[in-house]
């Protein structure tokens, strides 16, 4: 996923790097609540999300940070509790953010997604998530 905001680098990264931001934007929907119940930001530190889908189980994702380095690069990884069909991928997003004129260039690379339907499935969430942090981002750039 490729996407275009017109904020800075620091302001895009600190919309993965703290807790209350990711609570508002890393969701594929407004419909999915998404309730961040650990995040401790740091390489070798742990996050997890409990994202609350309208008429069926609440979805837990976890994982760990395996690289940070403000404001440009994290790596982590994306794993997705059972019972859910895609419990136990080893998945790994990594997030590259460029200054680009007068704005900042995100892109995120899900990889290591074992399965067709997986991709589609990721691929759809993060559309949707970026979404949301664009208005996130808007908001802020204007206020």
């Amino acid at each position: 996923m490729r996407r275009h905001f017109a904020a800075t680098p620091e302001q895009v990264f600190a919309a993965f790097a703290t807790k209350a931001l990711v609570a508002q934007w890393l969701s594929p929907s407004p419909d999915i609540a998404v309730t961040v119940l650990d995040f401790d930001f740091r390489e070798g530190g742990v996050y997890r999300l409990a994202y609350r889908v309208p008429g069926g189980p609440t979805v837990i994702v976890g994982g760990s940070y395996r690289s940070i380095r403000p404001p440009s690069t994290i790596v982590f990884s994306w794993i997705i509790e059972p019972p859910d069909a895609h419990a136990g991928i080893q998945s790994e997003v990594r997030v590259t953010i460029t200054p680009q004129g007068t704005g900042t260039d995100l892109v995120i690379r899900h990889e290591k997604l074992a399965r067709i339907d997986a991709v589609e499935r990721h691929a759809e969430g993060w559309r949707g998530a970026l979404d949301r942090l664009s208005t996130i981002l808007n908001r802020e750039t204007h206020t």
